[in-house]
C-alpha cells in the first residue's frame, strides 16, 4: 500500500509547487524506488526503459521543489485550521496558500509505455494562512 504523507509543518503551496525540507525527500526518494521497481516488472523490455526525473528537485541547500498532481473534477479536500471542509475553496494555478499537505506518490508507465516515472498526487490539504507573496524560489 503507498504512503500517505502528510507534512508536519505548514509549507508555501504555490499552484502546482511547493517548497518541502530534505527529510521529506528522503522519504520520498525510499518510495519512488518501489515505485519504479513495480513499474519495470510491468514491462516486457525493462532495459530499453527511460526513467522521468523525480518531481522534486533541489533548490538551496536543505530545500525542494516538489510538483503535485491532482484530478481536476475530483480536487484535494480542503480544510481550515480546525478541520473544517472549506466547501468553495478550489485549487487553481494561481492559489498561494500556506497549507500542511497530504498527499501520495505513485508510479506510472507512460502511453507511449517507453518511460517510467513517479508523480506526487494531492489528496488534500490544511489551510493555515492565505497571503499574496512573491517567493523567488517558486518562480
Amino acid at each position: 500500500m503507498r504512503e500517505v504523507i502528510i507534512t508536519k509543518e505548514p509549507v508555501i503551496l504555490n499552484g502546482h509547487s511547493a517548497i518541502i525540507p530534505q527529510y521529506l525527500v528522503k522519504r520520498l526518494e525510499d518510495g519512488r524506488n518501489q515505485e519504479l521497481t513495480m513499474q519495470l516488472a510491468k514491462v516486457s523490455n525493462p532495459e530499453s526503459i527511460k526513467i522521468k526525473p523525480a518531481p522534486w528537485q533541489e533548490i538551496k541547500g536543505n530545500l525542494y521543489k516538489a510538483t503535485f498532481t491532482w484530478n481536476e473534477e475530483k480536487t484535494p479536500e480542503v480544510v481550515d485550521q480546525d478541520y473544517k471542509t472549506l466547501v468553495d475553496q478550489r485549487l487553481t494555478i494561481d492559489s498561494t496558500i500556506i497549507a500542511k499537505l497530504i498527499f501520495i506518490q505513485t508510479g506510472y508507465l507512460a502511453e507511449d509505455q517507453q518511460s517510467i516515472g513517479t508523480k506526487l498526487t494531492l489528496k488534500g490539504l490544511q489551510v493555515m494562512s492565505r497571503r499574496n507573496i512573491d517567493d523567488p524560489w517558486l518562480a
